[in-house]
């Protein structure tokens, strides 16, 4: 039997910085990515994103500056709740259909768009595809208590995909559970490897709503819709057994897109919300 961990963030763990973090704003994104919801780096010079359920198939390309470039077609994929995106070592981007808001999705997607796409004169792209079900989710929807299948952040790392949940349970438990699947064409076992729990008290506080993984430097960012939780030195998967640092966002706001744009560095977008603003491109730093 798999060992799971389980590490909880209680406020006696948390290393909250409030003065060494900027968050800059670069530019209002273009109205049609109203429900920016997923977002990647690729070849240091461009971003992808995409917007949340409902909307069309595409991703977006943009320039640092938020200026859309391209728009691209993914061929015979839909968008029933893509909700982030994940890029590997190879150039090859993982767009994750799995949101489940819910909890009655019997089948989870992940789509795959091969390395160099973007850069394609055709405004249409094929798409490979993993379908992955939960290990342990033997009801659709499961009690209340029990939901814990809705998705919205994911990452790759060593040739599979993890993926962290979004705590919808009642009462809330804010537990995030950490899956695993190979990265690769597909039917899967979603095997659980362990949870999270940033905080137990408001779900705006501490439900996940994506993650970014730094290659070069073994990082792990986990974002929610205040706080920017980072992990580093940790070996394997175990990303619990390494340095954490937690850093406040200024005002809650639909935050679900983020990936890393080099040390201490980060690009994030927000949802555009009536009264509410985002629907803008910001950049991260570490003082």
């Amino acid at each position: 039997m798999r060992q799971l961990f389980f590490f909880i963030l209680t406020c006696a763990f948390l290393q909250t910085k409030a003065n060494e973090i900027k968050v800059s704003k670069i530019a209002n994104l273009p109205e049609k990515l109203y429900e920016t919801s997923g977002l990647a780096i690729f070849d240091n010079k461009y971003l992808v994103t995409h917007n949340d359920g409902g909307n069309k198939s595409e991703v977006y390309i943009l320039n640092f500056k938020g200026e859309l470039l391209k728009t691209i077609d993914v061929d015979e994929a839909k968008n029933i709740d893509w909700e982030d995106l994940a890029q590997d070592r190879f150039g090859r981007l993982y767009i994750g259909d799995f949101g489940n808001n819910l909890n009655k999705r019997e089948k989870n997607v992940i789509y795959i768009l091969r390395a160099g796409f973007i850069h394609d004169k055709n405004e249409r792209v094929n798409a490979d595809k993993i379908t992955f079900t939960y290990e342990d989710q033997k009801k659709f929807p499961p009690n209340k208590e029990n939901l814990n299948y809705d998705a919205e952040a994911f990452f790759w790392k060593n040739d599979s995909l993890y993926i962290l949940t979004k705590c919808r349970s009642k009462p809330f438990s804010g537990i995030s559970n950490i899956y695993v699947i190979p990265a690769k064409t597909g039917k899967h076992k979603a095997q659980k490897i362990g949870s999270l729990q940033f905080c137990k008290t408001n779900w705006q506080w501490c439900s996940v709503t994506a993650a970014d993984y730094d290659i070069e430097r073994n990082e792990l960012t986990v974002l929610t819709y205040s706080k920017l939780h980072v992990f580093s030195g940790f070996k394997g998967n175990k990303f619990w057994n390494g340095k954490y640092r937690s850093f406040n966002l200024p005002t809650i706001k639909q935050r679900e897109a983020i990936c890393y744009a080099g040390k201490n560095k980060w690009f994030l977008t927000d949802e555009y919300r009536r009264g509410l603003g985002g629907g803008n491109l910001y950049k991260i730093q570490l003082k």
